[in-house]
């Protein structure tokens, strides 16, 4: 509950200082994408939305860390190879993830029909009842995936918190999967209700912000002229904007609390271990010193 409760209070300031460098990241990953799209004849198109989601998310992260005490200077290199490194994971995690699902939910639609699991019922059963077919095989669908990403996000929270705290300059990294599925419960509930909200203020965003932005590029473009928007359809636009990147930003947030709670109970567990081990050879320096004696 507190950590739900500290990210919550933390991602407004985090909101607001990611303004400027979400818009200027996602204005040079459009040049940089678009060069390596040309250069490797379209292939780096199928990674560049992931990998900048999540170059901007470690960005994120580590603006959390440092409103927490972290100034260390961001070494971009690092971050850009994370960035990569994660990005293509989950573009290969997304894949399964959606694989997994329809499979799953084409066997729930069968056993919902009373149908055997088969290839032949479930051509059966799709042409005899379209419509219920469909309803349930998507409903399904949309609810799996949905926990399924929920769960995902949950379990890589805290490493990639770590990697945003590794790419600061001097700083140590603590491995890849450090914190693995950590904090589970409480960043689980962070991320079922930010992944809901992101989805529709996602959808919001495109309707009212990156379509009629389409539109007049592409207007400016053959006419010469600005289409006329209403100032309430702009308004909107703005406004579902700001909403999700306030839900990233406490999606961001919860990560970098997480980590640094998780790294606070394994250093006070180890540390009494630590110090064991510097105390355990103090007897033995004091026999070697008594043997000598003795020898004399």
């Amino acid at each position: 509950m507190t950590l739900i409760i500290d990210s919550l209070l933390l991602s407004f300031g985090v909101c607001l200082r990611m303004i400027l460098p979400t818009i200027l990241i996602s204005m040079a990953s459009i040049v940089v994408w678009f060069i390596l799209g040309l250069v490797t004849l379209g292939l780096a198109n199928h990674v560049s939305g992931p990998v900048t989601t999540v170059f901007i998310s470690l960005f994120g992260m580590r603006v959390a860390l440092a409103m927490k005490g972290d100034l260390r200077r961001t070494d971009f290199k690092t971050l850009a190879l994370y960035s990569i490194i994660f990005g293509v994971l989950f573009t290969v995690a997304l894949a399964t993830m959606a694989v997994v699902a329809s499979i799953v939910s084409l066997m729930f639609t069968l056993w919902q029909l009373g149908e055997p699991m088969s290839l032949s019922a479930l051509t059966e059963a799709a042409e005899n009842a379209p419509l219920g077919f469909a309803f349930l095989t998507l409903g399904s669908d949309l609810i799996l995936i949905y926990a399924l990403i929920a769960a995902g996000y949950t379990t890589v929270a805290i490493p990639m918190a770590s990697a945003a705290r590794a790419a600061g300059q001097g700083a140590p990294s603590r491995g890849f999967f450090f914190g693995f599925g950590r904090n589970f419960l409480p960043l689980l509930c962070v991320f079922v209700l930010a992944v809901l909200l992101q989805f529709f203020f996602d959808l919001f965003t495109v309707i009212y912000a990156e379509l009629p932005l389409v539109l007049s590029v592409v207007s400016l473009i053959i006419t010469g002229e600005l289409p006329d928007f209403d100032l309430v359809f702009i308004l909107k636009g703005l406004a579902a904007g700001a909403a999700l990147l306030w839900i990233n930003a406490w999606m961001w947030s919860a990560s970098a609390l997480a980590l640094l709670q998780f790294d606070n109970s394994d250093t006070a567990q180890t540390s009494p271990r630590a110090k064991s081990d510097t105390t355990e050879p103090a007897p033995d320096i004091r026999a070697l010193r008594k043997s000598r004696e003795r020898s004399f």
